[in-house]
């Protein structure tokens, strides 16, 4: 995926890991942080008030590569023989030139500035070269060192020398060799009859959780909500949210209790729609279930497409562009050295009386929504895996940029005159991927979004 769809994903930026095996779940966080000279005050003496969406000001210090290496250390993964694989059959096929990659990288060209090194991606869309020799090098050291090269190897050297020819006093070498994963945590609610399991910690576990809450409220009720009503809901629950300390918000009790004050809100007619918060993330998702019943879900992100346009030469790496994601009215108090951002990337196992199943998405304005949409459809509506996610979908994108007007987005044609109709699937509404068995016949399965790009597998 990240040969195949560098735009969204790669070793620059993050990844979360999540595996269950034998009725065991374990998550490998793979956030990025802050480095230690990156915060408000610094920015400021630098002459920015805030964070800039591309160049060097915009990277972090990053997660990827932490969550690689512990998962194949932890699984005793060979990367030699996975690397000499990728290196003789995968990369001789070249870098797959899709539509929205060379959108993407046409659009990127507004976006270069003395901040931005992107010399080497430009040449190869502009002459096509082939791309194998950069990744050979790259994945050649992998195979020896690790993946922890990209912290205390080579590697590590060649993204610090680049950083560093940049702005020398950003970062310090310590910022990689000393790198901490962000704490991993496993958060678990029940859904209906099911028993949801999330990536906690920075991920965004309480919006969906809550979510499913009103999903559930509503399926006991007489009268249904509406999709205006749920659009509206993401936006209560951000502005709930962003008002709670974090004692209070671990509690599922007190989740439950504000899903029930948040749906009393929503049977207000009078009520008025409610923009979610500016969440400009893009991810991709792999899921993947094996015949023994293990289940793997892999979820990547460089932030927004090609990240912060800031390539290490001779590597193909993209950095990510995630501390970007810190702009806001609170940026003086959460934009701080060595800190981990705000996440919109999860991945979630569901588990019933018949099936247990991995899922996941892209689009971090839509990843809680879309989610719990469809486990609403495949849990409480009886919809089998790949009808729930072929369903069209509808969510709140938030306050648009160029309008500042609050959009309610859907595939399907509303009565509702607040809705915008994509006339027909859209990937804005998340690119799904789903890998699961069936507990009582054995039978894996796998269903992989219709809507764009993606990896489901069933083997």
């Amino acid at each position: 995926m990240t040969f195949n769809l560098p735009h969204l994903c790669g070793l620059g930026g993050d990844a979360i890991i999540m595996q269950s095996r034998h009725h065991h779940l374990e998550v490998f966080n793979g956030t990025g942080k802050t480095a230690a000279h990156q915060h408000h005050a610094s920015y400021l003496d630098k002459g920015m008030a805030l964070i800039p969406r591309r160049g060097i000001y915009s990277t972090m210090v990053y997660g990827c590569p932490s969550a690689y290496d512990r998962y194949t250390q932890h699984h005793d993964i060979d990367l030699n023989r996975i690397v000499h694989h990728l290196l003789s059959h995968d990369l001789t096929h070249g870098l797959v030139a899709s539509e929205s990659l060379s959108r993407t990288f046409l659009s990127a060209l507004n976006e270069t500035s003395a901040q931005t090194r992107f010399s080497q991606w430009s040449h190869y869309f502009t002459h096509r070269h082939d791309v194998k020799a950069r990744h050979q090098q790259t994945f050649s050291t992998l195979g020896r060192e690790g993946f922890s090269s990209l912290y205390r190897g080579v590697l590590a050297e060649h993204v610090f020398d680049a950083l560093s020819a940049c702005d020398p006093s950003l970062y310090t070498a310590d910022d990689f060799s000393d790198f901490t994963p962000n704490r991993s945590e496993i958060r678990t609610t029940c859904f209906m009859q099911a028993s949801i399991s999330a990536h906690g910690s920075n991920s965004p576990w309480r919006e969906l959780f809550i979510l499913l809450k009103l999903y559930q409220l509503s399926a006991q009720d007489t009268v249904l909500l509406t999709p205006r009503q749920f659009c509206t809901a993401a936006g209560l629950i951000d502005s709930l949210l962003a008002t709670q300390s974090l004692t209070q918000r671990d509690n599922d009790t007190t989740l439950s209790e504000w899903a029930a004050l948040i749906y009393q809100q929503l049977k207000d007619d009078a009520l008025e729609i409610v923009a979610q918060a500016s969440k400009p993330s893009h991810t991709v998702f792999i899921a993947c279930a094996e015949a023994d019943g293990t289940l793997t879900g892999i979820t990547n992100s460089i932030f927004t497409p090609l990240g912060a346009l800031f390539e290490i030469d001779k590597t193909g790496i993209l950095l990510a562009n995630r501390a970007f994601s810190f702009n806001g009215p609170d940026i003086a108090s959460t934009f701080k050295g060595t800190s981990p951002a705000k996440h919109t990337t999860n991945c979630v196992r569901v588990t019933t009386a018949s099936q247990t199943f991995i899922i996941g998405t892209s689009g971090g304005p839509v990843q809680s929504q879309t989610l719990a949409f469809i486990i609403n459809k495949i849990v409480n509506e009886n919809c089998s895996v790949q009808s729930a996610i072929a369903a069209p979908r509808y969510a709140n994108l938030g306050c648009h940029p160029k309008t500042h007007c609050t959009t309610y987005l859907s595939e399907s044609a509303q009565a509702d005159p607040v809705f915008t109709y994509t006339h027909g699937l859209s990937e804005k509404l998340g690119v799904v991927q789903l890998a699961g068995i069936n507990t009582q016949t054995g039978l894996v399965f796998a269903a992989a979004d219709p809507r764009s790009t993606g990896v489901a597998l069933a083997v």
